[in-house]
């Protein structure tokens, strides 16, 4: 089979800013972000590059060649494209790409984007699965089925067109052309974007099922005790920072897809494939609307869950002050009491003293009774009835 090239590639929310300081660091090794010099330079220097260069298409990219034989683009909406030429053998050239990326490029980017707005907990430990991209001419269907055999693959969807074949498999997508190279490489570019910005969609309902269903063990728990309320509180408070970060990193995203559907368009690889294309951007459009309100849905739900802990804790504080305060009135008025038929002030004694410590830790035991009583009271949370039927 005549393999051209093996490409892997992700996308990442950046803009034209984020690409001016990558550029300042691959081409000098210097960030204007207060970041260590020392693992700036050896982190750049692990890179191997060759020659660094910024450009301008239909979106503005960094084009980077190093000692490796890998070559990489970055443009400022944050698709990265490595690429290398498989003249050596192609398993050792998708073993570079995958080493390059991973151990490389990924911490040279992880620790330049350091700084910032926090990286929600549930999106910083996600591997990705980056399946290799192959662009191979002149290659008959039963070539193709030999191909993906040998190496314990199937492939599950096919796109086809005058201009290009599209074969796909879960780590190998085979693009079998019969145009140009360049053309070739707009036809992966447009598939590794399509398939990260719906892994992502995929990560953001997979965190929404979990964030609702913690939120609905707590409101739908019935009873709690007033100790467990300030507990439960600071877990409300932490899904409620994770909401907020990810539903900013959500609402982003409609400017990339309309960004990259008018590229699409405009590069026209073939009408069969445009039209294909222009479906799919259609659908990620669809499928954003639906995640943007799977998340607006479950701030509601937060906020409302919220709203009852803080009347809770209301209620729990007024009963305690109630209390202490009956506890105050009720010495001040026997105290008064004492001493209304007294023509002059009591002389300081050794008893009298004791009386008054005594006196001090029967009102502290008093006060720790009542407030134990009311961490152990146990408050109603209101449920919620949702008529069965109602949703799908």
């Amino acid at each position: 089979m005549d393999i051209e090239e093996a490409t892997i590639g992700g996308w990442f929310q950046r803009t034209t800013l984020h690409l001016t300081e990558v550029y300042d660091f691959l081409s000098t090794g210097k960030s204007e972000s207060g970041l260590d010099k020392v693992k700036l330079n050896l982190l750049r220097t692990n890179l191997h590059i060759l020659n660094v260069e910024r450009k301008n298409g239909l979106l503005e990219y960094i084009e980077v060649s190093t000692h490796e034989g890998i070559s990489f683009r970055l443009y400022e909406d944050g698709l990265i494209i490595l690429r290398k030429n498989v003249q050596h053998g192609l398993e050792l050239a998708l073993t570079d790409l995958r080493n390059y990326y991973d151990e490389k490029l990924s911490a040279a980017f992880s620790f330049l984007f350091s700084r910032g707005a926090p990286v929600p907990k549930e999106l910083a430990h996600i591997d990705t699965i980056l399946p290799f991209i192959l662009i191979a001419r002149s290659v008959g269907k039963d070539d193709v089925a030999d191909f993906f055999k040998k190496r314990g693959l199937r492939s599950y969807a096919t796109l086809e067109s005058a201009q290009a074949t599209v074969y796909k498999s879960d780590r190998i997508i085979l693009v079998v052309s019969r145009t140009n190279l360049e053309k070739s490489r707009h036809l992966v570019e447009a598939q590794i974007f399509f398939r990260e910005f719906k892994s992502q969609l995929h990560t953001y309902l997979r965190i929404h099922r979990r964030v609702w269903d913690e939120i609905a063990c707590i409101k739908e728990k019935g009873v709690i005790k007033g100790v467990e309320i300030k507990k439960m509180r600071a877990q409300l408070d932490a899904y409620q920072k994770t909401i907020k970060l990810i539903e900013s990193r959500i609402n982003q995203m409609s400017s990339y897809l309309r960004t990259r559907a008018k590229i699409s368009s405009s590069q026209k690889i073939d009408e069969a494939l445009d039209q294909i294309f222009s479906y799919k951007y259609e659908t990620l459009e669809d499928t954003l609307a639906y995640i943007k309100e799977l998340w607006k849905m479950t701030d509601n739900y937060l906020n409302a869950t919220l709203g009852r802990f803080s009347e809770i804790g209301a209620e729990s504080t007024r009963n305690s002050i109630g209390s202490l305060r009956l506890i105050t009135t009720i010495g001040v008025i026997a105290g008064i009491l004492g001493y209304l038929g007294k023509d002059s002030l009591p002389p300081v004694t050794l008893t009298g003293g004791l009386f008054f410590v005594i006196l001090l830790v029967v009102t502290w035991l008093v006060n720790e009774l009542v407030s134990s009583y009311y961490s152990r009271r146990k408050y109603t949370l209101k449920k919620e009835e949702v008529k069965e039927g109602l949703l799908p």
